[in-house]
């Protein structure tokens, strides 16, 4: 497929994602209007990161000469467009015969229905609104990264690095603090420049544990990060639909309350291997089912499907 992937400049876990999903998969064939510098400079997701090296392959070989004339002439199989660049580009989308779908990476549901010319690509979705569910995964680069700290002593029982702005979400971890020892709860504020993804997965790899909570949005990426972690994955239920999500008990394991949060530690703690099952169960599943390539191919999947490609 030649597929026009029109962006924004600014980071969008979602998009971005799934652009170097499809660059591993097409290569010169998926084109990416405007460049997207930030993702050859290895920025992913946040500014303040850390860079990952060899994030994006080389894109020499990428033409993006003559947009109008090739949308005008149907050389593109199908237009993928980030919402924040669709009002820029819509006067040119609006004369192209080519299939459109828009990505809605945001993280609530953005105001757009599935009712125009398009598809709708969309990250928090309940599968009712007739959009595409597209979640974000994980790189292969993030990944081995992380494994850089797989044999990390365990010398935490939990661990959870994010903020604490959320007042419940303070809460709860306030009280997995009062309820086990050796717990790693660390508030990382973003003007601190914490950027060291060594400190962070070096960290987190320490645990028996890992904890997920949501953000801004449910779907974040410290859930695919925790996956990849020689852990046991404890994470808060969310009610988007996930395609090949996480097998409750099997990869992951989920709670609501606090005190069925303190249950699944407990019971994982006590048994003989079960951390150690959970971490390598979760592992194998997202490698199998969540990478960026998995991800992107999913994706084709289904736009082929509804556009009867």
């Amino acid at each position: 497929m030649k597929i026009l992937f029109l962006g924004h400049p600014g980071p969008n876990y979602v998009p971005d994602l799934l652009l170097q999903g499809l660059r591993k998969l097409l290569g010169e064939q998926v084109v990416e209007y405007p460049r997207k510098d930030i993702l050859y400079q290895g920025l992913l997701g946040q500014s303040y990161l850390d860079p990952v090296p060899g994030l994006m392959p080389d894109d020499s070989r990428v033409d993006r000469s003559d947009l109008d004339a090739k949308l005008s002439a149907k050389y593109f199989d199908i237009v993928l467009c980030d919402i924040r660049a669709f009002t820029e580009y819509f006067p040119r989308l609006r004369r192209s015969p080519t299939p459109l779908a828009l990505i809605d990476g945001e993280d609530s549901p953005q105001g757009i229905t599935a009712a125009g010319p398009y598809i709708i690509l969309r990250r928090e979705t309940d599968g009712c609104d007739l959009s595409i569910p597209l979640p974000m995964a994980m790189p292969t680069e993030v990944m081995d990264w992380i494994d850089r700290y797989a044999d990390e002593p365990k010398t935490h029982t939990i661990g959870f690095l994010g903020s604490r702005s959320d007042p419940e979400r303070a809460r709860l971890l306030d009280e997995v603090s009062r309820l086990f020892s050796d717990v790693r709860l660390q508030c990382w504020d973003k003007s601190e420049q914490w950027q060291g993804r060594d400190g962070y997965y070096r960290t987190l790899q320490s645990c028996r544990v890992v904890l997920t909570l949501p953000g801004a949005g449910y779907d974040t990426f410290r859930y695919w990060e925790h996956a990849a972690c020689n852990a046991a994955h404890v994470a808060q239920r969310m009610p988007i639909l996930i395609p090949k999500d996480f097998r409750d008990g099997f990869e992951v394991a989920r709670f609501t309350t606090v005190r069925e949060l303190a249950h699944v530690v407990e019971r994982i703690l006590e048994r003989e291997g079960e951390w150690q099952g959970y971490a390598a169960r979760s592992r194998a599943w997202l490698r199998a089912h969540h990478t960026t390539e998995k991800r992107a191919l999913q994706t084709l999947d289904r736009i082929r499907a509804a556009f009867l490609l």
